[in-house]
C-alpha cells in the first residue's frame, strides 16, 4: 500500500506522463480496488485447479459448476458487504449480503474433456456481428458471441434464483473474462439497464481480449481525461460496472485490437501455407510451429475460414487496470534483457480503455517480430497465464 495524499493520487507516474487519465489507485480505494480484484483472480484461477480447497478457503460455497460450449463454469455463494465494492470508503458495519460469483474459465488446453479445437476456432472467428438492432453501431465479437449465449443459456437458472436483494459478480480468466462481458450485454438486451445496474454488483476480468466497437464512440485522441467507456454508455450502464486488470507484457489483452501483435504472425503466412511469420531474419519459433501446424489435420480449413476476420479493431471494455511490474523489472525488460519470470505487482494503476492501447504500445511494446523470439513469447504467456494473475 502507498501512501499518497489527495493531489498525488491524480496524478499519472512519469512513465505515463502523456496519459491523462492515468491514476494511481489512492489509498482510500485500495482495498476495493486492489484487494477485492486480487480476491477475484484468485477465484478465477480455482476453476482451473483442485476447486472445492480454494473456495472454502475463500469463504465461497460452492452452488452448481458445468461446462457449457467447452468452457468450464462454476457458480459460488458468498457474504460481501457493499463497502468491498465502493470506490472510495465506506460504512465499514454495512449490512451483509449474499453475493453468487460466476466464474468463467478461459482456454484451457489442458482439458481433454471439451473440444479444444471447436473452442479456438470460435475464439479465432472474429467477425463483427450487430449486438441488436437496439444499439445501432455496437459490434462484437461473432465466435465469442456464439459461446456467450450457450453458457447464458446455462446460467440463467442460477441467475433467476437469487433472492430480490442478493447481488451477481460476474468474474473470468482471459476469455472467461471476455464471455463474462457479453454475458452483462445478454443479460441488458433481455432484462434492461436498470435491471442489470440493479443485480449485477460488477464483472471482473483478467487478462481478457477485447471482444466489442462501438463505432459512433469517442475517437482515441491521446488526450482523454476522463475514466469513460463508449461500449457501456450506449448499454446504459456505468463505465465502473467492469473492472479489469492487465498484466503488461501479457499479449492477450491486445487480440483483435489495433495493437494485436499476434495477428500478424498469421497475416505473414508464407507461401506453403504453414509457415508463420515467414518474412524477416531466421527465427526459433518459426520450425516449431510449422511442426505443429503441419501435424493439425484441420489447419488449412482453420488458416482459410479464420484469417480474413481476425484482423479487428475492437476496444477495451469498463474501467482498466495496470498491474504494473516494479522499475527495476521494467528497465531491465526494455533496456538489458526479457525478464521470464512474474513477480508480485508493485502498483496498481488506472487508466482510461480509450487511452489504453496508446499507453501499452508506447510503454510495453510488443511487436510481430519481437513476440516471435522465444525469449519474449515465453514472457508474453508467463505473463497471460492465471497465476500471474492470482
Amino acid at each position: 500500500k502507498i501512501s499518497l495524499d489527495a493531489d498525488d493520487a491524480q496524478l499519472s507516474k512519469p512513465l505515463f506522463h502523456r496519459f491523462r487519465s492515468v491514476q494511481r489507485i489512492s489509498e482510500g480505494s485500495f482495498d476495493h480496488v486492489s484487494r477485492k480484484g486480487a480476491e477475484l483472480a484468485k477465484l478465477a484461477g480455482a476453476v482451473y485447479q483442485d476447486t472445492l480447497p480454494i473456495i472454502h478457503g475463500m469463504g465461497h460455497a460452492m452452488v452448481a459448476n458445468g461446462t457449457s460450449a467447452d468452457v468450464a463454469w462454476m457458480v459460488t455463494d458468498s457474504i460481501a458487504y457493499d463497502c468491498e465494492f465502493q470506490e472510495t470508503s465506506g460504512d465499514e458495519a454495512s449490512t451483509p449480503q449474499l453475493v453468487r460469483t460466476i466464474t468463467l474459465r478461459g482456454f484451457d488446453a489442458s482439458d481433454e474433456s471439451v473440444d479444444r479445437e471447436r473452442l479456438i476456432t470460435r475464439i479465432c472467428n472474429a467477425d463483427r456481428v450487430p449486438l441488436s438492432s437496439e444499439f445501432e453501431g455496437l459490434d462484437v465479437h461473432k465466435g465469442l458471441m456464439t459461446v456467450a449465449k450457450e453458457i447464458y443459456e446455462e446460467l440463467k437458472p442460477f441467475i433467476d434464483m437469487v433472492g430480490p436483494n442478493h447481488k451477481i459478480v460476474l468474474n473470468g480468466h482471459s476469455i472467461g473474462g471476455a464471455v463474462s462481458n457479453l454475458i452483462l450485454m445478454l443479460m441488458t438486451l433481455e432484462r434492461g439497464n436498470i435491471h442489470v445496474q440493479d443485480k449485477i454488483k460488477r464483472v471482473f476480468t483478467f487478462g481478457s481480449p477485447p471482444i466489442a466497437i462501438y463505432e459512433a464512440g469517442p475517437q482515441v485522441d491521446g488526450v482523454s481525461s476522463t475514466n469513460t467507456c463508449a461500449i457501456l454508455e450506449r448499454l446504459g450502464l456505468p463505465t465502473d460496472i467492469v473492472y479489469g486488470f492487465i498484466e503488461p507484457w501479457d499479449p492477450v489483452p491486445r487480440l483483435f485490437s489495433r495493437i494485436d501483435a499476434m495477428y500478424p504472425l498469421i497475416g505473414d503466412l508464407g507461401d506453403d501455407g504453414v509457415t508463420l511469420y515467414a518474412t524477416g531474419p531466421p527465427r526459433t519459433l518459426r520450425p516449431i510451429t510449422r511442426a505443429i501446424l503441419e501435424s493439425w489435420e484441420n489447419w488449412p480449413t482453420f488458416r482459410d475460414e479464420n484469417k480474413p476476420v481476425m484482423d479487428q479493431d475492437f476496444q477495451s471494455i469498463g474501467t482498466c487496470h495496470l498491474l504494473m511490474p516494479d522499475f527495476g523489472r521494467y528497465l531491465t525488460d526494455r533496456l538489458v534483457t526479457v525478464n521470464i519470470n512474474a513477480y508480485p505487482v508493485d502498483e496498481v494503476l488506472r487508466i482510461s480503455s480509450s487511452e489504453l492501447y496508446d499507453a501499452l504500445e508506447e510503454t510495453f511494446p510488443l511487436d510481430t517480430f519481437s513476440i516471435s523470439l522465444v525469449p519474449t513469447a515465453i514472457r508474453s504467456f508467463i505473463h497471460h497465464f492465471y497465476p500471474a494473475y492470482s
